[in-house]
């Protein structure tokens, strides 16, 4: 790509005065701003456009939000109290107008003031809703003044949850959605909200979004997960990101993960960004960034060492996401995502693709390693953006001398610093093609109904936005027939998608619009039409000739169609869903999504999706039958168990009974957890006997085996507990003991915590590894694990520190006391770096270092075509250097990722499970132990959810290692493909 380099530069003195890194209590070298007038020479821009100045302070200070109403009018958020002065309620809502006409605004008003962290505004009904925690105002001018004589609190909540605030966690993005309603997202501060003198309870928002009518101001959870941005394209598809996750997307609707109830769905916000961590800033690197991150690779002060120790040029200050929808850019622009990265100066563009039933996100060809805009001033905020009234992009600029958090500022450097540095100052850019000429800004508070009906499908996203939202306000009768036509006649697929959306929320949708909408050309408008299918397929009188319609696109070319379908079948209590259900999952088996999909809408009729897809399905289907044959057990469907039995009888005596020992276990397992084992145990005996006999064959082929021996853990101890202890020994392959040992561990005896102990020395390290999860999973054991330490059979550092810690908190008296006498704090991580230093020196060998690798960190880390993926993937550590690699390794609870954080979760039943939660959902969460082990856990079983607040990965990982060994597993991470 060629890039455009807009004249001029931060001098060339300023960048050495940032370079250099001051005496340990001198100021920091400061930056001076640049005038607005000349700051627009510090900008690089995507060649054939150009950035123009639309408003700057005075006018504006400390820009967070904007929201244009239906007449052009642009509201602005200040938040001048970022980042630590809430109580003095500097935050304000400015309405500026452009009194000329030329597209700069010329008159600002304060329209409310002393506004605690104010963060975003949305026009609606004539005033603007604004975040600010814990509330959601309204405000209102009655009288033409330009300023709010109402006010009052339409949410409160937010927050609530988490003290003190995270500034960068306040609820934020306030937007338009396709169903009529605003949503925003709380942040990770959460809340649990409600509306003032309501009588509902309040909506616990911890992980997830919330939107409202602006009607009724009727609130519903939504999906969530992200940070400070939120933002739809076209067709619905939401948008949101985190500080360094530039591009996140939902890969279904909140509510589908609730409906069945013995079914823990897999989380439905993905990460889709394809093109790893680096930015490409062209701004100096702050002397007080250098200084922080040199102090946190010497260890001196708290906080991750991101990116290889590097102090900029990677995501870590994400603030805002934007799905372009306007007209004025060139068509390659439509639907990419922008992306402030405040940190770095930068603004990313990515453009999504579509990716079977998600996208996937891309650099553009031409923006590899550069940016689609940046800027040579350390003081360009890009904190968020906005498609404009007349189809431009919009940059919010902030304009701040530090954006930084305070929290994440070590004292040394914080005092040195003037956080407040630019509260009174503020941009609003907008990005336009060379040779723009601008349109006047069209007035729709005076357009007519039939007028705004016909916006619906204008190529600028604002227009039809905002039309949608009049349309939905008032409520006119007589844009029902007009919407009735547009939705058979508009030439786009945007404009029927916004016709039949809009039917819905004037309340007039009917049969025959649903019946227009799943029979359209357009893929998306199939979907979106299947989508408002659900109010009718969940009654009584739902059409036949709609029925036999959504039939048949169970079998739809486009696998976007397909999905919707499998999850809006769920909407229908009819039996007949299960055979359209049953073709797509026949037809889309590989695909993980479609088979959560179909498991979601099958609630109750598991047995008969069960028994259509065993006849007619190959060998790529069993993993999923697997699935369902648990979730028969689970429900005690006789009818089901009956069949799944007889599809294992089937099996069982045929030369490769892998199939029935994995489908019994899964039985099996599904029956105890509802308490129902017994009542079916005998019917599986004669499979149980036959896994008896091959679990000690060491003539099966080794996958035969290890399903056999996994189906005795389903078994009792009195008849399977022998055999699973002969399979101890050290002339077994390593497979086959980590196997017996977690049968073991299904098992309920006094002897196993003994053998476990006995042969635990013996043990490889993987082995090990599932020995320990089995002796703390209940506390008799623990206790017998506890007394082996006291004893000297094992050793503390068997334990990592997050499972010592869990123990020394347990709520079981006898397990917390001895715990606390035994288990004394780990050696100081600082000398064993040090002691490792000389590793850095030395010359590796990768092949001894693989060796290494397999014995100590394979369990937990996957690299090349080896390992289990619990942790980190160690290719990823490649960029931080083998110095960060090796503090890593040695102190492992330096920095842990908020996805890495061992949990401890405790069951009803009395087990204790500690690992990482690889997923959680309304009905369940995951555990995820060494060796990839995962357990999902359903709510209704969990006794407690408790954060250890340390890495799953033990302190410890150097015993028995010297220097040269650690060079070695160094040399093996950092060259293996």
């Amino acid at each position: 790509m060629k890039i455009v380099a807009v004249v001029g530069f931060i001098s060339v003195i300023a960048g050495l005065a940032l370079a250099a890194t001051p005496a340990a209590e001198e100021p920091f070298p400061r930056v001076p701003p640049t005038p607005a007038a000349d700051a627009i020479k510090s900008f690089q821009l995507h060649e054939g456009l150009r950035i123009e100045l639309v408003a700057s302070e005075p006018m504006i200070e400390s820009p967070v939000g904007i929201s244009f109403d239906e007449d052009g009018r642009l509201y602005v958020v200040e938040m001048r109290d970022y980042p630590d002065r809430p109580e003095q309620a500097m935050g304000r809502i400015k309405l500026l107008e452009d009194t000329r006409g030329d597209g700069h605004y010329d008159k600002a008003t304060i329209f409310a003031e002393h506004l605690p962290w104010p963060t975003s505004v949305f026009c609606s009904g004539g005033g603007v809703f604004a975040t600010m925690s814990p509330d959601i105002l309204w405000l209102k001018d009655t009288h033409g003044s330009g300023q709010a004589d109402q006010r009052s609190v339409a949410f409160t909540g937010f927050g609530v949850t988490t003290n003190p605030l995270n500034v960068q966690g306040l609820v934020n993005n306030l937007n338009w959605s396709l169903d009529d309603r605003i949503e925003g997202t709380p942040s990770f501060n959460g809340g649990l909200v409600s509306r003032p003198g309501g009588q509902d309870k309040p909506l616990d928002l911890r992980g997830r979004d919330f939107s409202f009518d602006p009607r009724d101001l009727s609130l519903r959870p939504e999906n969530g997960g992200g940070q400070h941005g939120l933002s739809f394209d076209a067709f619905g598809r939401k948008f949101v990101c985190m500080n360094s996750k530039p591009v996140e997307t939902f890969m279904y609707d909140a509510r589908y993960a609730a409906r069945n109830s013995l079914y823990a769905m897999p989380p439905s916000l993905v990460e889709v960004d394809s093109n790893g961590p680096d930015v490409y800033r062209i701004s100096p690197e702050e002397a007080w960034r250098v200084l922080r991150t040199k102090l946190r690779v010497a260890g001196q002060v708290e906080g991750p060492i991101e990116n290889g120790g590097r102090s900029a040029g990677y995501y870590t200050g994400v603030s805002g996401i934007t799905i372009y929808t306007g007209d004025a850019l060139p068509e390659e622009f439509r639907g990419n995502a922008f992306i402030g990265e405040v940190a770095n100066n930068v603004v990313v563009r990515q453009v999504i693709s579509p990716d079977g039933v998600g996208v996937i996100a891309r650099r553009a060809p031409e923006e590899q390693k550069s940016e689609f805009l940046a800027s040579r001033d350390i003081w360009f905020r890009p904190v968020q953006f906005a498609n404009g009234p007349d189809g431009a992009l919009y940059v919010i600029d902030m304009y701040r001398e530090c954006i930084e958090h305070p929290w994440s500022l070590p004292d040394e450097i914080k005092r040195r610093l003037d956080l407040h540095s630019g509260f009174d100052r503020g941009r609003i850019w907008r990005i336009v093609p060379e040779g723009f000429v601008r349109a006047k800004t069209p007035k729709l508070s005076k357009a007519t109904t039939a007028e705004l009906v016909a916006l619906l499908d204008h190529p600028n996203g604002w227009q039809r936005d905002t039309a949608a939202r009049l349309l939905f306000e008032r409520q006119d009768s007589a844009a029902v027939p007009l919407l009735e036509k547009f939705l058979s006649e508009s030439k786009t697929a945007i404009g029927r998608v916004r016709a039949i959306c809009a039917l819905e929320g004037q309340g007039a949708l009917k049969p025959s619009h649903v019946l227009t909408a799943v029979g359209d050309p357009d893929p998306r408008v199939r979907q979106r039409g299947v989508l408002l299918s659900e109010r009718l397929l969940g009654s009584a009188d739902c059409p036949a000739e709609l029925w036999i319609k959504l039939i048949e696109l169970a079998d739809d070319p486009e696998i976007s169609v397909r999905y919707q379908l499998a999850f809006s079948l769920g909407e229908s209590h009819n039996p007949a869903r299960i055979e359209p259900l049953s073709r797509i999952v026949a037809r889309d088996i590989d695909n993980p999504w479609i088979r959560a999909a179909v498991i979601s809408s099958s609630a109750g009729e598991e047995a008969e999706l069960f028994a259509r897809l065993s006849r007619s399905s190959g060998d790529s289907a069993a993993p999923f039958l697997i699935q369902l044959a648990q979730l028969i057990g689970r429900s005690r469907s006789d009818a089901g168990v009956t069949q799944v039995i007889n599809v294992i009888a089937d099996s069982a005596d045929q030369s490769d009974p892998r199939q029935a020992f994995e489908l019994a276990r899964a039985l099996k397992d599904g029956l105890r957890r509802a308490g129902g084992a017994n009542a079916y145990a005998r019917q599986l005996d004669h499979v149980l006997w036959r896994a008896m006999e091959l679990s000690s064959s060491d003539s099966a082929p080794p996958p035969v085996r290890i399903a056999a021996i996994r189906l005795l853990g389903t078994g009792n101890f009195a008849t399977c507990g022998q055999a699973l202890l002969a399979l101890l020994g050290q002339s077994q392959p390593q497979a086959v003991q980590l196997a017996a040992v977690e049968s073991l561990d299904e098992l309920s005896a006094p002897q196993i915590a003994p053998e476990l102990i006995g042969h635990f020395a013996a043990f490889p390290p993987a082995v090990r590894s599932a020995a320990i999860t089995a002796l703390l999973r209940r506390p008799d054991r623990t206790i017998a694990l506890l007394h082996a330490i006291q004893d000297g059979k094992m050793r503390t550092n068997d334990l990592t520190t997050a499972q010592a810690n869990s123990l020394r908190k347990s709520r079981d008296a006898s397990v917390r006391q001895m715990a606390t006498k035994l288990l004394s704090a780990p050696r100081p991580r600082d000398q064993v770096i040090a002691q490792f230093q000389p590793a850095l020196t030395l010359s590796g060998d990768a092949g001894r270092g693989h060796l290494i690798y397999q014995q100590r960190c394979a369990q937990c880390h996957h690299l090349g075509s080896e390992g289990f993926s619990v942790g980190p993937d160690l290719t990823t550590i490649r960029n931080d250097g083998k110095a960060k690699a090796m503090v890593n390794i040695l102190d492992p609870n330096r920095e842990v990722a908020a996805n890495y954080v061992a949990y401890l979760v405790e069951t009803r039943s009395g087990e204790s499970l500690l690992g990482i939660l690889a997923a959680e959902t309304a009905t369940g969460v995951t555990v995820r132990q060494p060796f990839g082990k995962d357990t999902v856990v359903l709510r209704s079983d969990i006794k407690r959810i408790e954060s250890q607040q340390l890495s799953l990965m033990p302190e410890g990982l150097e015993e028995g290692l010297k220097p040269q060994d650690m060079a070695d597993l160094l040399e093996f991470i950092f060259v293996v493909h």
